[in-house]
């Protein structure tokens, strides 16, 4: 049972400001609101389902954006560093949270709160400062305008030592696909929430003042702390892995001779190290090479279209040559990042890119350039542009050139005054692409509001839109990993490969991550919607404690023992369950008082028609048998919308009369195609 106490582990205040009234005001939570939510979007679904009106402009001053670090956060607990960003989603119409590192969730806790809330919207730009004399709005009108690096500079050129949250002209320009960066590259980057803080005309929130937070027992917590990434940096000295990662260049290859999928490598040392050596762009090759990364909007086959001499260009060996130092997030024992020097590009400093962007901006637009998408991914960083949504977006633009839809004259900007034509296979109009978009120029302001807005607007081209509830797919195709489409489609943030799927769960050794909590994956839909579940709940609960999810690829993680040394908390797993649980609950009801409860998805992308060649060939997926006993094992109805029974066992009595106002989703509409 939870052992209430003083304090220990958070501030106990969270941070209120208005821009409309131009007011800052601090509340005190109940202790009992942490105890049942933690942090992170635990701590924001709560206070913004209670405070936001509903069916509210995602646009309008009534929406709320919640800054919220995680329980662990600003503590030494490793990979402790995450925080969320959280309110409603102008993509989707529901739901919004995105996950971001660096140093500020970390910031935000030693700043003496546990959250930050924003609502209305300002006259004019400006930014929030909390810092050890008070917390102000100041004017930003010498910032609005710049990028996210030209900002920070500004800004620690002004105070010293800060840490900001930062809209470049993405969010300044209501782009939907928008996220909110920090330390230069950390971004919070789907739900388009970005666009949220810049339809406030909010620049940044720059944190200055830091307290010493609170720890129920300091020794134990350093303790733990020294002994966990002692081991992680144990894993990551071993001689035999070692010589498989640098092998790295040939383990795609060496996996499709073998035909052994990469996740039966439960390995926590093989991970450990080519996270940290090759951070995410390791991944690359071999998920290309099986089929998982998707190829030419997700119609396209590698070994036809995208070869291996052309993605190998892509693998995260190559970019080493251009590494500088590894980079990592507050607390991180693992340093996955690095900073890149290529001064034939006149790039200095710069971040490397992640396996999300090299897959969105190479085989998905049949682009091999790699120094290219390291503009790109530069370019869209400092402008706070979500670049798994941008390359989706460009990916549907490319195939409405290749079908007539779209034309030179449609191309019109600044830069070529005369139009351009993008085409698959050419690298050189990407970037001007990208911009089109950034500054909605053109067919940029429609490329700006999504695929499926856009899907809207281009008349014939829905089939080429691929997303999820209005949310662009990652680059991971669910006709490889079938259990992945119930995520896309049932999570309350569509279109998500990291928000709970028992399939992405174990890939990797995610079973050895807490003692206590394991779950098997099985093909039949009953049992799969059953560990669905489960996994769903520990992933909430672990999210709001502020976790890295590459912790649960590292090994076993003391996290019981690291809740209590930080709280002085006594909690089971069982109860770690049902916190997640109501998290989850809660984020389902938002949706349904929002009647965003929705199964769309694209044809294309459930294998309809299913591909004819490569190693999807023939593969559907028929992912309602699973949504039925997900929803049955988690307590929502056969429409998704959470049961009175369930809500009332998880103490959410207060969404109770809200019931007669949710709506559900409507009829299946994704698999009409696929007989039972």
């Amino acid at each position: 049972m939870i052992e209430l106490s003083d304090n220990y582990g958070y501030n106990g205040k969270i941070l209120w400001v208005d821009l409309t009234k131009e007011e800052i005001k601090e509340e005190e939570p109940d202790i009992e609101i942490y105890k049942k939510y933690l942090g992170g979007y635990g701590l924001g679904v709560y206070y913004i389902y209670t405070r936001i009106k509903p069916k509210c402009d995602p646009l309008g001053p009534d929406n709320i954006i919640g800054f919220c670090p995680g329980l662990l956060t600003g503590s030494t607990a490793p990979f402790s560093g995450r925080y969320m960003v959280c309110g409603k989603s102008p993509l989707t119409g529901g739901w919004g949270d995105s996950n971001s590192g660096g140093n500020f969730g970390n910031a935000i806790k030693r700043s003496g709160y546990d959250a930050i809330f924003i609502t209305g919207i300002a006259k004019e730009p400006v930014y929030l400062h909390i810092g050890e004399k008070g917390n102000e709005l100041i004017d930003a009108s010498e910032l609005w305008g710049k990028d996210v690096v030209e900002t920070e500079n500004i800004l620690k050129k002004k105070y010293g030592k800060c840490d900001s949250a930062t809209i470049g002209s993405g969010g300044e320009n209501k782009c939907l696909i928008a996220g909110i960066v920090n330390d230069s590259a950390r971004i919070a980057a789907r739900s388009g929430l970005g666009a949220v803080m810049g339809s406030k005309k909010l620049k940044t929130i720059c944190i200055t003042n830091k307290k010493k937070l609170k720890i129920a027992d300091r020794k134990l917590m350093v303790e733990l702390s020294k002994e966990y990434n002692k081991r992680i940096n144990k894993k990551k000295k071993n001689l035999f892995i070692s010589t498989v990662v640098n092998l790295s260049p040939n383990f795609a290859s060496l996996l499709r001779i073998t035909k052994i999928h990469y996740s039966k490598f439960k390995i926590a040392s093989l991970y450990a190290q080519f996270l940290h050596k090759v951070g995410t762009p390791f991944f690359y090759g071999i998920l290309t090479n099986i089929g998982d990364a998707p190829i030419k909007n997700y119609k396209g086959v590698a070994k036809l279209e995208f070869p291996e001499k052309r993605y190998k260009k892509m693998d995260g060996s190559y970019l080493k040559k251009f590494v500088t130092e590894p980079v990592g997030c507050y607390t991180c024992p693992l340093r996955c990042g690095a900073k890149l020097d290529i001064p034939e590009l006149g790039l200095k400093d710069v971040h490397r890119p992640e396996y999300e962007t090299l897959a969105a901006f190479s085989g998905l637009l049949l682009n091999d350039d790699l120094k290219t998408i390291i503009l790109i991914n530069e370019y869209l960083n400092r402008q706070g542009i979500d670049t798994i949504s941008c390359g989706g977006v460009i990916a549907y633009a490319l195939e409405c050139v290749e079908q007539g839809l779209l034309k030179k004259e449609d191309f019109k900007c600044k830069d070529y005054p005369d139009g351009f034509l993008p085409e698959w296979n050419k690298s050189e109009y990407l970037l001007p692409l990208c911009k089109m978009i950034v500054n909605r120029e053109g067919i940029g302001d429609i490329l700006a509001n999504g695929v499926k807005k856009a899907s809207e607007k281009i008349k014939g081209s829905e089939e080429f839109a691929i997303h999820s509830g209005g949310q662009e797919l990652p680059m991971h195709d669910a006709r490889f990993t079938k259990g992945l489409m119930l995520t896309y489609v049932a999570d309350p943030t569509p279109g998500r490969h990291t928000a709970g799927s028992i399939d992405y769960f174990l890939a990797g050794p995610g079973n050895l991550f807490l003692k206590g909590f394991k779950v098997k994956n099985s093909k039949n839909p009953k049992k799969k919607g059953k560990a669905q579940a489960e996994v769903v709940k520990f992933i909430q609960s672990f999210n709001s404690l502020g976790l890295c999810m590459f912790s649960e690829w590292c090994g076993r993680y003391p996290l019981l023992e690291m809740i209590k040394a930080v709280t002085g908390w006594s909690i089971s797993v069982d109860e770690i369950l049902e916190i997640g649980w109501r998290i989850q609950t809660l984020r389902q009801m938002f949706n349904a008082r929002e009647g965003a409860i929705r199964h769309e998805v694209s044809k294309r992308a459930i294998g309809d028609p299913p591909m004819e060649k490569g190693p999807l060939k023939g593969k559907k997926i028929d992912v309602e048998p699973m949504i039925k006993y997900y929803y049955e094992y988690i307590g929502f109805d056969e429409t998704g919308i959470p049961k009175k029974e369930t809500l009332e066992k998880l103490g959410l009595d207060f969404c109770i009369d809200d019931l007669k106002i949710c709506k559900g989703r409507p009829e299946p509409i994704i698999n009409s195609s696929i007989k039972k």
